[in-house]
């Protein structure tokens, strides 16, 4: 969708090199670095969008302080925890808005017209390849992030 600047965060430093090697323009380990302060720094002023996929009051809080006066936050995230609170004075003075994603809503059509028309190239996030008789294991692999996979292909 045009964007130009892609920064990325993981804990899984396999995932933070396929993104660096596939567009992102910088990556960043949480365990090893504050994620805020170094965007901040290449960003004074903010960024636009934030795309907080894990779910976490700690990973909520961390985009608020990134993102610029005006600038979106979009929920992908699924919370183990019944509330996730905003800090009023920032979301209000920022003017934040906020944008939660259920990942099926609407999308699924767009993201498949994507995809076979070729603007969407999303066949280097496929590291792992299984044949149908490997599902447990290959489903087994993912849920416990192993072996630096980002997506496993089971193949029928």
């Amino acid at each position: 969708f045009g964007q130009r600047k892609i920064y990325m965060t993981d804990k899984i430093n396999e995932r933070l090199t396929l993104a660096e090697n596939n567009g992102a323009i910088w990556v960043g380990n949480p365990d090893e670095e504050d994620i805020a302060e170094q965007i901040l720094k290449r960003c004074p002023d903010g960024i636009d969008v934030v795309y907080e996929c894990a779910g976490q009051q700690s990973t909520v809080d961390e985009a608020m302080e990134m993102l610029r006066p005006g600038g979106r936050l979009i929920l992908v995230g699924i919370p183990r925890e019944a509330r996730i609170s905003f800090p009023i004075e920032k979301l209000r003075r920022k003017e934040i808005t906020i944008v939660n994603i259920r990942r099926q809503n609407n999308c699924t059509a767009e993201a498949i017209d994507l995809v076979a028309s070729g603007k969407a190239k999303i066949d280097f996030m496929i590291t792992h390849r299984f044949n149908f008789a490997q599902s447990k294991q290959a489903f087994d692999m993912v849920a416990g992030y192993r072996d630096g996979v980002v997506k496993a292909m089971i193949e029928f």
